[in-house]
C-alpha cells in the first residue's frame, strides 16, 4: 500500500467520465468523514461505497490527507460561488455589503458547513494539518476577498481604514454573531429573509459608522 507521504499524480487530468468518478469518491469520502470522523474512516471503506480500486484513489488524491484537501477545496469553491462578487465600482457600497452579509449568513448557518466544522474541531488536535488545509482554502481565501474590497473603498475615499485585514475579520465577525456557533453545535438555525436583512443591515451600519471617511 502506498505510504502516507505519496503525492497525487499531477499528470492525471480526468475527462468527463473520470471527473464523475472523482466526484463519486469525494461524495463517499465526505459522507464517511462526517459520519465517522477522519481517523476512523478507512480508504478501503470509502472505495467500497464509491466503487473502484484503491489504486484509482491514490492516483487521484495521493493519500488520505490529499483526499480531505480535495473535499475542502471542492466545498470552498461551491460556497465561494454563493458569495456575490464584490464590485468596488458600485456607487452604493452599503448595498454591496448588505448582500455580502446575507450570503455569509446563508453559508455559515447551513447544516453542511456546520458538519464540516464539527469534523475539523473533532480531528484538528490529532491532525493539525487538516486545520491548516481548511484555513488556507476557506476562511483566509474569503477574508482576502473582503479585505481587497475594503482596500478599494479606501482608495476611493469612501472609507478610512488603517488595517483592511483586521477590518475584514471584524466585519465577518459581525455577520457571524452567535448564529455560526449555534449551527456548529448542531442547532438548525432558521431565519426569515426579513430577519436576515434586519440583522445584516444593523451590522453593516455599525461597521460603516466606524469606518466612513466623512464620519
Amino acid at each position: 500500500m502506498p505510504k502516507s507521504e505519496n503525492l497525487p499524480d499531477d499528470s492525471y487530468t480526468p475527462r468527463e467520465k473520470g471527473l464523475q468518478r472523482r466526484n463519486k469518491i469525494l461524495d463517499a469520502a465526505e459522507a464517511s468523514f462526517i459520519e465517522n470522523g477522519y481517523e476512523a474512516t478507512s480508504l478501503q471503506e470509502i472505495m467500497s461505497k464509491a466503487g473502484g480500486s484503491l489504486a484509482t484513489l491514490y492516483r487521484m488524491f495521493g493519500n488520505k490527507e490529499g483526499l480531505f484537501k480535495a473535499i475542502i477545496e471542492r466545498a470552498t469553491e461551491n460556497l465561494s460561488d454563493s458569495l456575490l462578487p464584490l464590485d468596488a465600482d458600485n456607487p452604493e457600497p452599503e448595498k454591496v455589503l448588505n448582500a455580502l452579509g446575507i450570503a455569509f449568513i446563508n453559508v455559515l448557518t447551513s447544516p453542511y458547513v456546520g458538519a464540516i466544522h464539527r469534523l475539523l474541531i473533532s480531528e484538528s488536535a490529532r491532525y493539525p494539518q487538516l486545520r491548516e488545509i481548511f484555513m488556507q482554502t476557506a476562511p483566509e481565501r474569503n477574508l482576502r476577498r473582503v479585505e481587497d474590497y475594503l482596500r478599494k473603498l479606501n482608495q476611493r475615499g469612501y472609507l478610512e481604514i488603517n488595517d483592511c485585514k483586521i477590518a475584514a475579520e471584524q466585519l465577518v465577525s459581525l455577520f457571524k454573531g452567535t448564529m455560526h456557533l449555534r449551527s456548529v453545535l448542531g442547532e438548525e438555525v432558521i431565519l426569515s429573509e426579513d430577519e436576515k436583512a434586519h440583522y445584516v443591515e444593523s451590522a453593516v451600519s455599525m461597521f460603516l459608522n466606524g469606518c466612513r471617511s466623512d464620519k
